[in-house]
């Protein structure tokens, strides 16, 4: 059970770490065209361009967490997502596919391992080969090191965290290295390599849909986060909602409700015993620029401002996405549940759950 734990911690803080300084560390400058791909494009492939000859209105790119703990993660698992991905969603262009990881695939030699590799397996999953290199041509690898905030240990066993994980493990993607290539995109669509869009696949493209409806954020569950893993969220969503004008209206209209009387016997320290609601962010959708507002960016700014709440008492990225969501977004107009899309993660399989209507034509 212990080992379970540490590596749902690990995987959190990976993901948490990404979301948090992704999407507010640059300010938004929308792109009027499509642009280059940055210089970690697969070797040999050309750009991510549009299926069909229109200009999109948008940018957009799929992210992949991949090599989170030491040396390079098996890639088995990434493949039939990307396979899935690729074949299941009726994409109406051909965004970039974003594989962010902790140095595994820093050699052209590892890349053109990864590519060779995926295409020996895709067929297994219904690609043509066709399909095939359409999907290594919209890969791209992105490569994070990083350093422990100052006054964070560097011995968790000696200083005793929730989990006495070596810090290295938990540090696959932070800090500006990646907010040049996420800021300048409209949306982006996260998975997790466990995570697969099941056949028969869906009748719309996720990036379509939500920029056809001015949505913020799309989700497809939601779920409730272990209080080992959420001590002290409860408190502080709470103080930062009601130090700032209109959050608690808004958080009450969005359906949000708190425990303990919201009282918090315990101080900061509450919640060890508490779940948190939260989103399952191995498919999150996002808005870049809602994310990169004003009110977003303040609460973000605070929320790490401590980095102990992430590499101490490891707090996720998927109860920080529900507190932004509920906190700052109105759920009526911006938040829509992706039932529409079939969906597995960790063997648990989410079918498609509402009927689906396809898009009209956009032109």
């Amino acid at each position: 059970m212990e080992v379970d734990r540490r590596y749902i911690a690990v995987m959190m803080l990976a993901a948490v770490l990404l979301m948090l300084y992704t999407i507010y560390t640059l300010g938004y400058t929308p792109r009027t065209s499509l642009q280059p791909l940055a210089e970690f494009v697969y070797p040999g492939a050309a750009p991510a361009l549009p299926v069909s000859h229109d200009r999109p209105s948008y940018t957009a790119a799929v992210v992949y967490l991949a090599s989170v703990l030491p040396g390079p993660r098996s890639p088995t698992l990434l493949f039939k997502s990307l396979s899935l991905m690729h074949k299941n969603i009726p994409w109406r262009y051909q965004w970039p596919v974003l594989i962010f990881h902790a140095g595994a695939y820093d050699t052209r030699e590892r890349r053109d391992e990864f590519g060779t590799l995926l295409r020996n397996v895709t067929g297994t999953y219904g690609l043509t080969v066709e399909e095939t290199e359409q999907l290594v041509r919209r890969l791209e690898f992105v490569s994070a090191h990083h350093e422990l905030p100052e006054g964070v240990p560097t011995d968790g066993a000696k200083d005793d965290p929730v989990h006495s994980v070596p810090p290295h493990v938990r540090i696959l993607c932070v800090q500006n290295p990646f907010a040049p290539r996420i800021t300048p995109l409209t949306y982006f669509l996260r998975l997790d390599d466990d995570s697969s869009i099941l056949p028969p696949g869906t009748c719309i493209d996720p990036f379509e849909y939500m920029h056809a409806h001015n949505l913020s954020y799309a989700y497809r569950e939601k779920i409730d986060d272990a209080g080992w893993v959420t001590r002290g969220m409860w408190p502080f969503v709470s103080s930062y909602a009601r130090r700032h004008v209109g959050a608690d209206e808004r958080m009450a209209r969005n359906g949000w409700g708190w425990v303990a009387g919201r009282a918090w016997p315990g101080g900061m320290e509450y919640g060890e015993d508490q779940n948190f609601p939260s989103y399952r962010t191995n498919f999150d959708l996002i808005k870049v620029p809602r994310f990169l507002a004003p009110d977003v960016r303040a609460f973000n700014e605070e929320l790490v401002s401590d980095p102990m709440r992430f590499y101490w008492y490891r707090w996720g990225d998927a109860p920080v996405r529900r507190a932004q969501v509920d906190m700052f977004l109105e759920h009526a107009t911006e938040v829509y549940h992706m039932c529409e899309i079939p969906y597995e993660h960790k063997g648990e399989v989410f079918g498609g759950d509402c009927d689906c209507a396809p898009l009209p034509s956009l032109g």
